[in-house]
Formats: C-alpha cells, structure tokens, sequence
C-alpha cells in the first residue's frame, strides 16, 4: 500500500518479556481474521500488537497498517481515519466506509486498530463490512473491552511475569528471569545508567514489581523515579500510598493500581508541573512545543521537559512532538476537571474550556498560515505540518461548532483549511465540516466562502447534482457582496462542472472570466493558478495547441516567482499532454517527470496516476511497448486505488484506451497482460522509480528465474507456488487455504510479477527446482 509496506513506528525502547503471548497472539492471527487484545490501561497491548504486527508483516502481501484510534472521537470519520493511514486518498463520492471496503477487496493486509475502546460499536461495525468485503484482510485491535462482533476472537493481556513470593537467590538467578524485573531493570539504566541489580536492592525491586502487579507502564514510572530517591525509597512511598487508597490485590484491582501509581507520581510532581500535566489534556495527539507554550502559557517549555524526564509526556527525538499516552490525558483530564470545579481553582489556573479556546485559536492562526504560504516556496512544507495536526484540527473544530458562541470561530477554521484539502484531495473530510460551516452566520463573508466551499468540493469528488447548486448559490452571494474574488472562484468552479460535462465553449469562457478577475486582483492561492491549467486543458481539446502552451507557461512563471509548486506541477502536465499532442514527445516526457516529482512530494495521487498515463502514451510514441504496458497497469492500479472518476474529460478515457490497445497489438496479448500484471501488482514506490528512470526498466520487463527470487516471495505466496505445482487450479487452491478465488488470482499476479513468469509451468518448474513442492 502506498510507497511501504507498514507505517509502524519506530521501537524507541528495547521490548521486553512476553515469551508466551507473542506467539499465542501470532498463531490467533493466522486462524482468526479478527483478534482483539484486551486489557487494562497501561498494560502494554499497544506495544504487544505492534511488535506482533512487525513479525508477521512479510507474511501479507501488502504488510501491516497501524490506525491509532486515540484521539478519534467521531465514529463517522472510522473510515477516513483507516484510509489515512493507508496512504488512501479521500477523493470518492458516496459511502466512505463502501469505498474503503472497495479498495480493499483485492488487498492481503493486517490492519492494526488501535485503542478502540472509546468507539466500540464503530469499530465493530467497521471490522463487520471490512471482513466481508475483503478476504485477504486481517485485524487485529486493542481495547479495553471487546468489540461484540461474532467472528472476534479475544484474547486477555495480563500484566508481566512477576518473580515468584518468596523468591531469595542472588541476582542474575532468578529475579531478571522475571519480565517485570527485566522491565524494571532495562528502564532503570535508562535513567541512571549506573543502576544494577545487586545483593542489597534484588529483593526489593523483586517486592516492588509485585506492588506494582507487573503493570508496564506503572514499572516505567517509578523506573524513572530513580534520579531522585533509591529502590527501598520508592517502595515505601508505593506501599504507604497503596494503603491510603486501598488498592485490593485482586485482578479488578489492577485497574487501582496502575491509577494509584500515576496518582503517586502526580503527587511527587511540583504545582506547576501538576498544573501543566492537567492542562496537556485538551491535546488530543502529538503537539508542538510552539502549541503547548500558547495553550498552556510562557514559560511552559521549561516545565515540560521535566515531565517528559519524569515519563509523564512522550517525546519524539525525530518528529520533535510531545505526546501523553491514553492513560495519562485520562488522567491529566480528570485533575483539570477537579480543579475547575473549586471555588478558587489557584493562581494561573485555566479551566477546560478556557483552554480549549486557546488550543483552537492556536490551529485556527496555523491554519491562517498555511493558507497565507500556499503560493510561496513554504508551500509542501505546510502542507505536511497541516496534515501532521489533523487531530488537532479536528478537536479544534468539534470544539467550536459544539460549543454555544464559538461557531463563528469554526467556520473561519472551515473556510482557512479549504485551500489544504482541495490540494491533498481530503474532500470527504472537508465536505464534513462544510456542511456545518453553511449553517453558520448567513449572509457574512465567510459564510458565502463556505458555501463554495461546500460546493467546490463536491464537483471535485464528482458529485455535480449537489456541487453545482451550491456553486449558483455562492455566485448570488459573491454578486449581492460585491466579492470579485469569491466570484472568480465561483467562476473557475462552474467551468470545472461544464468541462466534465463536455460543454468545451461554456467552461472555456468561464475560465476566461476567472483568471481575467485573478489577473487583476490577484492569485491569492493555489486553486486560482490553476486556472490557466485548467483553461489549457479545454483548449487542448478544442485544437487550440498554442494558446495551451502559452497558458501553461504563464502559471509556470507565476509559480516561479513565489516558489509555489502544487500548481505548478499540474501546469507541467498539462504542458506535456500539450507537448505530446503536437509530437514533440521528448519534451512530453520531461515534463510528465518533472511533474511526477512535485506530485510525488506532495502526494497528489489523482495526478500522479494522470502522469502515469501519459508517459504510457509517450512510451507508446517511442515504440517502448513493453514499458508503457507496466506503466499502463500502474496508472490502472492507481486509478482503482483512487475509486474517483477521471476528471479530465470524455477524450481522456479514449486515448488512453488508445495507447493501450497499441501496445497489445505490437506486444502480443499474453506478453501485454503479463506485463500489465506487473504493472497492476508494483507498489507505488517502485512504480515511480520505475516511471523517473531511478531503477533500471529490464528489472521490471525480464524475467528473473534464479533461486534468490524466492525471498521476495511472502509466506502466503510460497504456499500457493507450492499447490501449484501440485497440480490444484486457483479454485482448489482457495478451498484448501479457506480463501476466496478473487483472493487466489490476486496471489497468482503478485507471485508471476516477482518471479517473471507468464504461465503456470513455468511456476511448478521453478518451485520443483527450489526444492519447494513434494
């Protein structure tokens, strides 16, 4: 999926223990389609799955995926969410959840949701549809609580091995044969490097991985509490704060313990490290240092770096983000609660909506940035930092449009991001908040913006029937206020709608009234240069070659002034459709890949597939049939990943069914389809290495048969080979392995791309030969 195989992150910790949960968990995996990790807070079932998700990742076609669930809190955005991280663009009309489900139907993947104990019933409902539509496709999740759904196969995460009661033998005996112990010890060194187990502190790190009743995240926290106190001191602590709050030592009491162990370092904190962990709350995700300082106060920076000392925060030594775990915002919430309930909350205090506020103004002002830098050389940059802080932007949206007197704020924040998710193709997701936005304040400014918005969004996803009305709609509004500028983007809107609709004449005048009310007023974004890209294309196919190519280098000279990129690169396709058109196919190609470059950046699926296509058409030019069929099949792959119309017209379909059926005729049928199946199966990395000349084309086109070809192979796929050259055809093969056909001939494509082979002779021969089949 995507330009990887996983999105894992990083291990920043050595893992440790669970020698009988990893392979129960990876067998259960194999024979269950969905398995949930349940357990306690603060038990390790994050940490378990993705270790899990590691191991077993080369035995999917398509890897393991990680959707982290945490700081979700609208179940209708399950869908987006899955699809993000994914690498999916958000560009369809209709369902969400079909369309996901769509897109996976023909892909092998473990799909790793996790914390889902907040969205229970969504989550559930979303395994349900995934499963059914996708055979190849495997969940596992994390939560709290199990999910109700009849296929689910749970399994119940304990805490770590504790050292036996009792236990006396000397160090390196016994007590590091303990996970907790060996837990304890690893994050002991990690904040007092000296530290060791030894004859005088065995015992009582032994005791205090019992108090603790193995809980990982409980041994973090007081691991870390060896810069200021030694072992025997903490466990006194522990001990006398475990009897003031009574923490049973039953299995419903770990729940307590973990709680009162957080509780205990809370208290061990100073007030104003107290104050600012309560105050992080209103974070939802990973936050800037920058963010925590406006919504928390100056100063802060300081404080917060002595909670992460403390492990109360996470930081990211790469992504320079802070971040408190599940458990400790749950925390952190509770005692902001608390203290704004006082009569006198203290000095500097901020209660819980104050500080939302603040934690919105704060992405409401990014936001205004990002859109203020999208036509400058800062552009890809932003565009990152925005995607980065979708959580935060989300929450910062919730807060607004649910909160009585802040909906004003909420459609500022709509009309700020809209820019954002026309460029990165979220129109799901900017279409949601939209549709609050138009609800707001009618007759303001911003409010006409959303209506274009809300309308201009649709016609992107292909949705006309509702798009256009609310296109008409915002041009009144635009015309009774007298905005030049709302009206131009109305403008180039509705030509998008008659373009797609084959009315060349009417989208080309109003094309040529958008860029007229730009030229003079000004190009306040991406979406305006884009214009003359858009008015080259129906000039394109109105035979207007010239002019076309006018057009494009007038946008490519704006955007050489500023450094803008996105445009850009849709200006250099557009150009190099252009190029290829009047037969100058070398230039053709030098502007298809220097357009896949920036879109590659920027990850502009739609045009990166639109590329494809036409460097296929050039290769076609330049008699490289073996070539344009992969990158034909790539584009193919692309395009169904998408699941969006092409929004380039009647004729595009055409010629690239044109290019195509070239290519077969001078290839051959079976030598086109194998090397479309090449194409079809590549990830999009390869695919665009393949495309820029950055790996050699005979890798792709030649057929490989030694020996080392089998590594590339993933387990599934090796156990397919193996029934093949048993003799079993594709249907015996699914009713032995329990899959479906579709399933099967997926395999098929992906084992023949790898290996280089056209038939199932082949195949069997060379499994023969590796010694593979019996």
């Amino acid at each position: 999926m995507g330009q990887q195989r996983d999105n894992l992150p990083p291990e920043v910790t050595r893992f440790i223990g669970r020698r009988r949960e990893l392979p129960a968990i990876i067998a259960a995996v194999d024979q269950h389609r969905l398995v949930t990790l349940r357990g306690a807070g603060g038990v390790g079932k994050t940490r378990l799955a993705l270790r899990v998700a590691r191991e077993i990742r080369d035995t999917f076609a398509d890897g393991s995926w990680l959707v982290e669930l945490s700081a979700l809190r609208d179940y209708e955005l399950l869908p987006a969410a899955v699809a993000a991280a994914l690498g999916l663009p958000d560009e369809t009309i209709g369902d969400p959840l079909e369309a996901l489900a769509a897109n996976l139907a023909e892909r092998e993947l473990l799909l790793v949701l996790d914390t889902c104990e907040h969205l229970v019933e969504g989550c559930g409902s979303l395994a349900r549809t995934l499963l059914a539509a996708a055979p190849g496709l495997r969940i596992l999740t994390t939560s709290r609580e199990p999910l109700g759904v009849p296929a689910e196969h749970t399994l119940l995460i304990g805490p770590l091995e504790l050292p036996a009661p009792g236990w006396s033998r000397p160090p390196g005996h016994g007590a590091a044969e303990a996970d907790a112990v060996a837990l304890f010890v690893d994050r002991a060194q990690a904040a007092v490097p000296e530290f060791a187990l030894s004859a005088a502190n065995t015992l009582t790190v032994a005791e205090l991985c019992r108090r603790l009743d193995g809980i990982p995240l409980a041994l973090e926290l007081a691991a870390v509490r060896l810069r200021g106190m030694p072992a025997d001191e903490i466990l006194t602590r522990l001990s006398d704060r475990f009897r003031i709050l009574g923490a049973a030592r039953t299995a419903t009491g770990r729940h307590r313990t973990l709680r009162a162990a957080i509780a205990w370092s809370y208290d061990l904190c100073t007030p104003a490290e107290q104050r600012l962990w309560a105050e992080l709350s209103v974070f939802p995700a990973a936050f800037g240092r920058a963010a925590a300082e406006w919504v928390c106060g100056p100063g802060t920076a300081k404080t917060l770096i002595r909670l992460v000392e403390k492990s109360v925060v996470q930081y990211g030594d790469a992504s320079r983000r802070y971040q408190l775990l599940d458990t400790m915002r749950e925390f952190g919430a509770e005692r902001l609660a608390r203290t704004s309930a006082r009569a006198d909350p203290g000095p500097g205090s901020a209660g819980p909506a104050e500080l939302r506020a603040r934690h919105r103004d704060y992405y409401r002002d990014l936001a205004a940035a990002g859109a203020a830098a999208g036509v400058g050389a800062e552009q890809t940059g932003w565009l990152a930092r925005l995607g980065a802080e979708t959580d935060n932007l989300r929450a910062a949206l919730d807060f607004s449009f649910a909160t009585a007197g802040q909906q004003d704020e909420g459609l500022l924040l709509t009309t700020l991001l809209r820019p954002y998710w026309l460029m990165v193709g979220q129109f799901s997701e900017g279409r949601r908040w939209h549709d609050l936005a138009v609800a707001v304040s009618p007759g303001s400014r911003e409010n006409a913006w959303a209506v274009f918005g809300a309308g201009v969004l649709a016609v992107q996803q292909g949705d006309l029937d509702a798009g256009a009305p609310q296109l008409e709609r915002a041009a009144a509004l635009a015309a009774a206020s007298g905005d030049e500028n709302l009206a131009a983007h109305v403008s180039d809107a509705l030509g998008i709608v008659a373009f797609n609709g084959g009315d060349l004449e009417t989208a080309q005048a109003r094309y040529e009234a958008a860029l007229a009310s730009y030229e003079r007023i000004g190009f306040g974004d991406p979406l305006a240069l884009v214009t003359y890209s858009r008015l080259a294309s129906a000039c394109i196919l109105s035979g207007a070659l010239d002019r076309a190519v006018q057009l494009c280098e007038e946008c490519l000279r704006r955007c050489d002034e500023t450094g803008e990129q996105w445009a850009r690169g849709t200006a250099l396709w557009v150009r190099a459709a252009t190029r290829w058109l009047s037969g100058d196919i070398t230039g053709a190609i030098a502007d298809s890949l220097s357009c896949l470059r920036i879109k590659e950046s920027v990850n502009d699926l739609h045009t990166i597939a639109m590329s494809f296509d036409l460097l296929s058409v050039c290769r076609v030019a330049t008699a490289e049939f073996e070539l344009a069929a992969v990158l034909h099949g790539a584009g193919e792959a692309l395009w169904t990943r998408l699941n969006a119309p092409v929004l380039m017209g009647p004729g595009y379909a055409e010629i690239r069914k044109g290019a195509a059926d070239t290519a077969r005729a001078a290839l051959g049928e079976e030598r086109f389809d194998e090397l479309l199946s090449r194409g079809l199966a590549m990830h999009l990395a390869d695919a665009l290495a393949m495309a820029k000349g950055e790996t050699p084309a005979d890798g792709v086109l030649g057929a490989e048969s030694d020996g080392s070809a089998a590594k590339q192979l993933t387990r599934r796929e090796k156990e397919i080979a193996a029934l093949v050259a048993a003799g079993l055809g594709n249907r015996e093969i699914a009713a032995r392995l329990f899959l479906s056909k579709r399933t099967v001939d997926s395999h098929m494509e992906h084992i023949f791309t790898k290996l280089g082979f056209s038939s199932r002779t082949q195949l069997a021969s060379w499994v023969l030969g590796q010694g593979q089949g019996r």
